[in-house]
């Protein structure tokens, strides 16, 4: 019986992230496929973490602690891609995310090239604050961060976008 509860509890936490845990490594690493596996690995990692009978304190930041992570391991063990290879994929992001307030595709293109130039650290806060929509607290509670911190990397991460986007 314990273990239909905890597989009941695991699909509820399940249908409430996985969309927020696909959007997040999708841009981050700006490709569809890449990121339903990611997705697909980080509630396979959680799975095997809860099912051993460990606790979770906060779950939202604990499933998006293990993203993260893959994330990472992505990245290392990605070659580097071409530019052109990049702008193909973009394209992905118009027919991933049907938003009220559509961007026009180029457009589109532009800010995703120009938040991939940030450094990872504003890039990553970035991402989380504003494609996520976590608040800077949930965002320091996540990568162990102090809030402030997290509030700065926000506010020079759009600072260099907005400089980068003038240009």
């Amino acid at each position: 019986m314990e273990q239909n509860k905890l597989q009941q509890d695991f699909l509820e936490i399940y249908n409430e992230l996985s969309d927020a845990i696909f959007k997040h490594c999708f841009f981050r690493v700006s490709n569809r496929e890449a990121a339903l596996d990611l997705t697909q690995d980080t509630f396979t990692k959680t799975w095997d973490f809860v099912s051993k009978g460990n606790d979770i304190h906060d779950v939202r930041a604990f499933v998006y602690r293990v993203a993260n992570n893959l994330i990472i391991d992505f990245y290392r063990k990605k070659k580097s891609q071409s530019l052109d290879a990049y702008l193909e994929e973009v394209g992905d992001i118009a027919d991933t995310h049907n938003q009220e307030n559509t961007l026009h595709r180029a457009e589109l293109s532009e800010i995703l090239l120009k938040v991939r130039l940030l450094e990872e650290p504003y890039r990553q806060a970035v991402v989380m604050r504003y494609v996520d929509g976590l608040s800077p607290k949930e965002i320091a509670e996540i990568l162990k961060e102090q809030p402030n911190t997290i509030s700065v990397r926000i506010s020079r991460g759009v600072q260099q976008l907005q400089t980068l986007y003038e240009k």
